[in-house]
């Protein structure tokens, strides 16, 4: 089972010295990869429903909490480590220009000597959507078309064209190339049946957010049932999943008993397994609201936890 960790980038722990802090404790400590939460603009009364109804974190949707960049952030990132992988988890890919967004990833990739996962979203908060100007209704397609757009500027050795319903250009070449040959992966979050159609069509990887191991598997199948259909092995589609993990020592948390992974040294490794054992390689961690906390919590699961496992 491979471990990512959710950087600080959310509220007051959102500053240059704890990010660095976690992200080289990370890529010190051998975790698989750093990830990065995004929103874009935040409004005064919120009226839209949370996409994730089991989290208890809804206030950090609401304006005054601050959001850092995730773009900036995987930037600083790469500059400071040598082989953790940076993804962003997830990106509202309808809020951006895909030629924009496939430059700056490229250009990430290429720093980064290809350590850049590309987390894809479809976005939920309708007053965001508002404010950037995209119809709510048109984020599938808007997310689908993103990808290929990416991905056609990504592959192409020379100039190219694309002809969709919201992006048209004729040979045109990407100023910014990446260091992997077709570009980052991209993985796809969400966990409805839209979601795990679109991961089985375009994703490298599925984003699965707070589903418990006995929730995986159903949705495992439908995925391989899905990627079949779209002529794709289900076998090349990476599994992972996003949980909070709380120690068995004080920290600050901020999720109920029933979101967390807790306890033991034994019960966190026995819960972590029993993702491995449905088919689940990555788990992304949230741990605590306090830098010095998360970096606690990742030293005691590489010296008590992993071990075990």
């Amino acid at each position: 089972m491979k471990l990512g960790i959710a950087l600080p980038t959310v509220g007051p722990p959102g500053r240059r010295r704890y990010v660095l802090e976690v992200a080289t404790a990370a890529d010190r400590m051998g975790f698989d990869s750093v990830w990065v939460s995004s929103h874009v603009a935040l409004p005064r009364q919120r009226e839209s429903t949370c996409l994730y109804p089991r989290a208890k974190t809804a206030d950090a949707y609401n304006w005054g909490v601050a959001w850092l960049e995730p773009i900036a952030v995987m930037g600083l990132v790469a500059g400071v480590t040598e082989r953790v992988r940076i993804g962003t988890h997830v990106l509202a890919l309808p809020y951006r220009n895909p030629v924009i967004l496939a430059s700056e990833l490229a250009s990430l990739d290429q720093l980064s000597l290809g350590r850049i996962v590309l987390g894809a979203g479809i976005g939920w908060m309708d007053e965001e959507f508002r404010t950037v100007g995209v119809p709510r209704k048109q984020r599938g397609a808007r997310t689908d078309e993103s990808i290929e757009v990416m991905r056609t500027l990504w592959a192409a050795r020379r100039p190219t064209s694309f002809h969709g319903r919201f992006t048209d250009f004729d040979d045109m070449w990407l100023a910014s190339r990446p260091h992997s040959e077709q570009g980052p992966p991209v993985y796809v979050g969400g966990n409805t049946e839209a979601a795990l159609r679109r991961v089985a069509r375009l994703g490298e990887g599925w984003l699965a957010h707070e589903l418990y191991p006995e929730e995986i598997p159903p949705a495992r199948d439908t995925l391989a049932r899905f990627a079949e259909e779209a002529g794709r092995d289900p076998a090349g589609i990476e599994l992972t999943v996003r949980r909070a993990l709380v120690p068995p020592f004080e920290v600050m948390d901020f999720m109920s008993d029933r979101l967390s992974i807790r306890g033991t040294a034994e019960e966190v490794a026995e819960q972590l397994d029993a993702y491995r054992r449905v088919g689940v390689s990555l788990t992304v961690l949230d741990l605590s609201m306090r830098p010095a906390e998360i970096v606690e919590t990742m030293e005691w699961l590489v010296k008590d936890v992993l071990p075990l496992m």
